[in-house]
């Protein structure tokens, strides 16, 4: 039997179909935003529990392409340097001898060519390593001398004898507060009415109280040890990456040429150009600003006399690393210890210092080093740390600039393209 169809009716039908198809899809969208809404809070922890999760998880990893990717200039510099002495003076000794080797294995039975090696940037990494090494070295002696200095003089006896007067001040309060309570208890008979009968739950919670202050401590002292060995085995790593990177770059840009879109694979390069050009310029930037600084900050503070100058250039100077905050950390630290040393023109030297070396940073060496890879004003930095610094704590604080930066940089991007386009 053939059934009637009416193109007309059947279109009707269709587009009735879609639209109720659409309403529910639409009911079940506000539902969802809804109960999104309503738990943004869990949703939230538990989209940082997955993160943080995934990162513990490959921290090996992330270790070692940070580190490579802090040290990959350093390496080139090295590797560069190499190029050029070996292309001098080692290159026609060593090509000889290959040529020689080469004859004599042609002469043997079943001849295979070797297959020609890659290039490696082998000698620069290690030579990269060994200068890290050194410079570890020698600053870890010059603390050590510092420390030993000071270590008869009366900074430590003035921190010893606060020490000791302010624990026995605070056992005396202890004390005293402990005999008044007990004077008011027994007097009142709360002691034997209330205290007594719960003496042994008290005895509980307290032996619970220590057993999880033991079990804190070995939690703490495995996490310190799994932290040291993901680090040495991170670094170990590092040195493959930075070793073999035009080999590992070759094979990513293949897997891209192969399995992206042209056009996608295109904008993506692009875009991990643009980060990579505002993140290089600002940390590599940045921890050279604050090398600079530990370095500067070390020389005036050791010629104005103040104990542990070195120590203080060295925290004051890396913790320029968080913009704002490391003026603030050397200004204390350095008026701290002249006041604890009992030297109040110190302080006064110290803080005349530490501010004239920040102003010489931000007017004279932060533009010069950092450049114009980050082309933010300062309010909009200080938003910036405001907003990561209370999502993401002391690593939002340090990546806050160059993340800001790089949206401002593809925002900008956006703009003047539409601009174009419309011929404006």
């Amino acid at each position: 039997m053939k059934l009637p169809w009416n193109k007309k009716y059947l279109i009707i039908a269709f587009h009735v179909v879609v639209t109720i198809i659409m309403i529910y899809a639409l009911k079940y969208a506000i539902d969802f935003l809804a109960y999104a809404l309503k738990n943004l809070d869990v949703i939230f922890i538990t989209i940082k529990g997955i993160i943080g999760w995934f990162l513990s998880t490959i921290i090996v990893v992330v270790i070692a392409f940070v580190l490579s990717y802090l040290l990959d200039p350093i390496v080139d510099f090295f590797q560069n340097i190499y190029d050029k002495f070996y292309d001098k003076y080692l290159k026609e000794t060593l090509e000889a001898k290959k040529l020689a080797l080469e004859e004599k294995r042609k002469k043997k039975k079943n001849y295979k060519p070797k297959e020609e090696k890659r290039k490696t940037r082998a000698v620069g990494t290690l030579i990269t390593y060994l200068v890290i090494l050194a410079v570890i070295i020698i600053i870890s002696t010059l603390l050590v001398k510092s420390i030993s200095k000071v270590g008869n003089g009366n900074f430590i006896d003035n921190i010893t004898i606060a020490i000791k007067n302010s624990i026995f001040s605070f056992q005396q309060d202890i004390i005293n507060f402990y005999n008044k309570i007990e004077n008011s208890l027994i007097n009142s008979g709360f002691f034997d009415e209330y205290i007594s009968p719960h003496i042994s739950k008290i005895t509980k919670t307290f032996t619970s109280f220590i057993y999880d202050i033991g079990n804190n401590a070995v939690y703490m002292i495995s996490a310190i040890g799994n932290g040291i060995l993901n680090v040495i085995l991170g670094i170990v790593i590092s040195f493959y990456f930075l070793k073999d990177k035009e080999i590992i770059k070759e094979k990513f840009e293949n897997i891209g040429i192969t399995f992206l879109p042209k056009k996608l694979y295109s904008n993506i390069k692009d875009s991990l150009g643009d980060i990579h050009a505002v993140f290089s310029g600002y940390i590599r930037g940045t921890l050279l600003d604050a090398t600079i600084m530990a370095i500067l900050i070390s020389i005036v503070l050791s010629a104005i006399g103040l104990k542990f100058a070195v120590i203080i250039g060295i925290i004051s100077g890396f913790s320029n690393i968080i913009p704002y905050f490391g003026a603030f950390m050397g200004f204390i630290l350095a008026i701290s210890v002249a006041l604890i040393s009992g030297e109040p023109m110190q302080a006064i030297y110290s803080t005349i210092a530490m501010l004239t070396l920040q102003q010489i940073d931000s007017i004279f060496i932060s533009p010069k080093v950092v450049g114009e890879s980050v082309e933010l004003s300062p309010v909009l930095v200080i938003i910036a740390l405001s907003i990561a610094g209370n999502i993401f704590g002391l690593w939002g604080m340090v990546f806050a600039v160059p993340v800001f930066a790089t949206i401002k940089l593809f925002a900008t991007r956006i703009y003047e393209r539409r601009r174009r386009n419309k011929n404006l």
